[in-house]
């Protein structure tokens, strides 16, 4: 049996509600299925916390500061 190495996909965020469903749904869409999905929100002021939740435990979310810079 030969195991799959995990593969991480850290996706940055700000203000991202209209298309951070379609791209966890592309994401989670994908054979390859030893992967770990990290969100990191960057100060968003919209819903983009609250859409990125209803993907727990499947993906894990983080929020920091808005850092002002990439």
């Amino acid at each position: 049996m030969t195991i799959q190495p995990l593969v991480s996909i850290i996706i940055p965020a700000f203000n991202a509600q209209d298309m951070i469903a379609e791209t966890l749904d592309s994401i989670l869409a994908q054979t390859y299925m030893n992967l770990e999905i990290i969100v990191i929100d960057d100060g968003s002021t919209d819903q983009t916390r609250q859409v990125v939740q209803r993907y727990e435990p499947k993906v894990s979310y983080y929020y920091q500061e808005n850092s002002g810079g990439c």
